[in-house]
């Protein structure tokens, strides 16, 4: 690479020379990850238009199920192989997995007339005794979609957070996510684009090459970030070890991983709030599909944009300048303000402005933060304690605010009212994220040449 391109990185992205193969190629590593799943998306969305509201939170168990079940069998398989062996074959198996999609929903497409007989079924409140085998198909692709979603962005972070120190991740990181930021924004378009010409069906075939981009990735920073194999980068190297429960018992050993939990789900009962709002102002204030879609459309467009931006260009000086507690806590503190502007003002632009910065503020600085905050922790801790949290702690926080939500709403809350739940949520958020933040740097000065 030129001269002048090195020169042009480390200035505006703090990019050293040597790491800047490396960066690239963990910057392509989300991309994939994050346009393939941005591309299979509009399947899942489909069948959730398909499904009651009421019924959705039963997709939603399902979907926490299947996701202790993924942090168990991940678990296990970095208990017996090297990690970045079996990495590989866990992509592989996903890209299988959409293979299969890909034949059942081309034999049983959304809205076919096909059904089967299932009695033993008629207890379960979104099948009948007569179910269209179109509607099983799409509610099992729905729940693997979601797990597939958290599970690996989860690894991909866990392996990073292996490559590379705790200085470099402070650099580096912001840079990295913006890959997953321009995945998650390309990926819509893209399907948008060439969806009607090549079937919605193929669209699943597009993804899982754009997957397999993923398996060339690990390859080449297996190769290159380790350098000349030492014998701590041998070691780094080796099987993790313990059981497929290691990583459930050492959440509940550690006071450092019980605050990451916890940070997780105060974040997603934020989340669900202002979800569930956004869906509901906007179903009120849109009377077609097509106005809503395109109401999303543009607020997706404007949180890609600033994420982007962000993550290129200021989020590592932030780290670098402030440290973990001012990245972690910036957005937290953001929000026990933000809900007090929306308790007063609970209307659709109040709720449409605040989710911009949400989420651009999430994907630029709170989830480079979090991710960072593992680089301080050894190696099973990264791999076997961070999948329980990404997968199976996420994804059972999001169950529960949405049953909390749901019961705010049947006590007579309206938004206002929720929203300084919200902003007291926040306020704790708030404090959890700071504490991690020193705990931390703290770490990283007594263990200045790396945990693992």
């Amino acid at each position: 690479m030129s001269p002048a391109v090195e020169n042009f990185f480390k200035r505006t992205a703090k990019i050293e020379s040597h790491e800047l193969r490396a960066v690239l190629v963990s910057f392509v590593y989300l991309f994939c990850l994050m346009a393939s799943y941005y591309t299979m998306r509009p399947l899942r969305d489909a069948l959730a238009s398909e499904v009651a509201s009421e019924d959705l939170k039963f997709l939603w168990t399902g979907t926490f199920v299947a996701s202790t079940l993924a942090a168990l069998v991940f678990g296990w398989v970095v208990s017996r192989y090297k990690v970045s062996s079996c990495l590989p074959w866990i992509y592989g198996f996903f890209i299988i997995n959409i293979g299969i999609f890909y034949v059942l929903m081309g034999g049983y497409p959304l809205g076919s007339t096909d059904t089967m007989t299932a009695p033993v079924l008629n207890t379960w409140p979104i099948v009948l005794a007569e179910v269209k085998v179109s509607t099983v198909v799409a509610c099992v692709y729905y729940v693997w979609l979601s797990v597939f979603n958290m599970f690996v962005v989860s690894v991909f972070w866990s392996f990073l957070a292996d490559r590379y120190s705790k200085d470099q991740s402070k650099r580096l990181f912001g840079f990295v996510a913006a890959g997953g930021s321009a995945g998650a924004a390309l990926g819509p378009l893209a399907t948008a684009a060439i969806v009607t010409d090549v079937g919605v069906e193929n669209m699943l075939l597009i993804a899982a090459i754009v997957l397999s981009i993923t398996l060339i990735c690990i390859r080449d920073l297996t190769r290159h970030t380790h350098g000349g194999q030492s014998e701590e980068q041998q070691q780094r190297a080796s099987k993790v070890g313990g059981s497929a429960w290691s990583g459930f018992a050492m959440l509940f050993k550690d006071p450092y991983l019980i605050a990451i939990a916890v940070f997780v789900m105060l974040y997603t009962f934020i989340s669900t709030i202002f979800y569930v709002a956004q869906v509901d102002l906007v179903r009120a204030a849109f009377e077609t599909r097509e106005a809503r879609y395109a109401v999303n459309a543009v607020v997706d467009g404007v949180v890609n944009g600033l994420a982007i931006f962000t993550q290129l260009f200021v989020t590592s000086r932030i780290a670098g300048k402030w440290g973990f507690v001012f990245l972690l806590a910036c957005m937290p503190a953001f929000m026990v303000f933000a809900f007090f502007a929306l308790s007063a003002f609970p209307v659709l632009m109040m709720i449409l402005s605040l989710q911009v910065v949400r989420r651009a503020g999430n994907y630029a600085m709170t989830r480079p933060g979090r991710e960072m905050l593992w680089t301080v922790v050894d190696r099973d801790r990264k791999y076997k304690a961070k999948n329980v949290i990404d997968t199976s702690v996420y994804r059972g926080a999001d169950l529960i605010n949405i049953w909390i939500e749901n019961g705010l709403r049947s006590a007579g809350f309206g938004l206002a009212q929720i929203a300084l739940v919200g902003s007291g949520v926040a306020a704790a958020w708030c404090g959890v994220s700071i504490w991690l933040g020193k705990t931390a740097e703290k770490r990283k000065s007594e263990h200045p040449e790396g945990a693992g």
